[in-house]
C-alpha cells in the first residue's frame, strides 16, 4: 500500500515495526507527517519488536471522559479535552465519540458548546468524527438508571434536543435513549430522519417497545447490562 504525500504535507519520517494484527507475519510500515505510506512484509523483526503488533486503530462510540478530564463534568474546558484527546491517542484508539451523560439543561448546552469549541483544534478534529449524548432520555429505575442523576432524567424532546445540537454545532451524531420514554418513539423517528444513529441504552422497556424502537431505526445497544434491573 502507498500514499501520495501533497505539497504542504509535514514530512516527519517514521519507520515502525511489529507483527501484522490478522497475520501474524512481521511487517514494516513507513509513516510520513502522520500518514502511512507503505506496509510491507519483511523477513524478520529487530530485537525488542518481537511483541510488538501493528494494527488499525481502535474506535470509541462512547468515551465519558479520560485522564482525570469529564466530559460531562462543570469545570469541563477546550484545555481538558486537548488533554484527554492525547491521552487517548495514546492507548491505540484513533477515533472516538466524547460522550455527555444525564445532566441539567444548561450544563448540557454549555459542555457541547466546549467540545464545539475543542474541535476547532485540527488534532481533536482529526479524531473526533462527533458527539454521543447519553440521556438525559433514560429511565428513571434505579438499576436501569445506571449512575445518571435521578433529577436530570426527563422525558424525550426534540426541541431541547436541538438546544443541544445547536451548541455543539450539530456534531451530535449518537444518542442512547429509553424506547419506554413518552415520546421516545417520535423522538427516535426524527433522529433518524437527520441522520443521527439511536442506540438503545438504560432502558426497562419490554421486547415490543424494543421492537418498535429497531423498526423506527435504533440500530445499537448501549451497554446491554443496564437492561438488568439488580444494582
Amino acid at each position: 500500500m502507498k500514499v501520495t504525500i501533497k505539497p504542504g504535507d509535514q514530512v516527519h519520517p517514521l519507520n515502525i515495526e511489529g507483527r501484522h494484527y490478522r497475520t501474524g507475519k512481521p511487517v514494516s510500515v513507513r509513516v510520513i507527517g502522520g500518514k502511512i505510506i507503505e506496509v510491507n512484509e519483511i523477513a524478520s523483526l529487530k530485537r525488542g519488536s518481537e511483541n510488538v503488533f501493528v494494527s488499525p486503530g481502535l474506535i470509541d462510540n462512547q468515551i465519558n471522559g479520560y485522564a482525570n478530564v469529564d466530559f460531562t463534568g462543570d469545570n469541563l474546558t477546550v484545555e481538558g479535552v486537548l488533554s484527554a484527546t492525547r491521552e487517548i491517542l495514546g492507548t491505540g484508539v484513533t477515533s472516538f465519540m466524547p460522550t455527555l451523560i444525564t445532566s441539567s439543561h444548561e450544563s448540557l448546552k454549555r459542555n457541547f458548546s466546549v467540545l464545539a469549541k475543542a474541535c476547532e483544534d485540527s488534532l481533536v478534529n482529526s479524531c473526533v468524527p462527533g458527539f454521543h449524548l447519553e440521556g438525559p432520555y433514560i429511565s428513571p429505575v434505579d438499576g436501569f438508571r445506571g449512575t445518571h442523576a435521578a433529577e436530570h432524567v426527563r422525558k424525550p424532546s426534540w426541541e431541547e434536543f436541538l438546544e443541544y445540537n445547536r451548541a455543539s454545532g450539530n456534531h451530535i451524531i449518537q444518542v442512547t435513549v429509553a424506547p419506554e420514554m413518552e415520546g421516545a418513539m417520535d423522538f427516535i423517528k426524527k433522529c433518524v430522519s437527520e441522520g443521527i444513529i439511536v442506540a438503545i441504552g438504560h432502558s426497562n422497556a419490554n421486547s415490543r417497545q424494543i421492537d418498535l424502537a429497531v423498526e423506527n431505526g435504533a440500530v445499537l445497544s448501549t451497554h446491554l447490562g443496564n437492561g438488568c434491573a439488580n444494582m
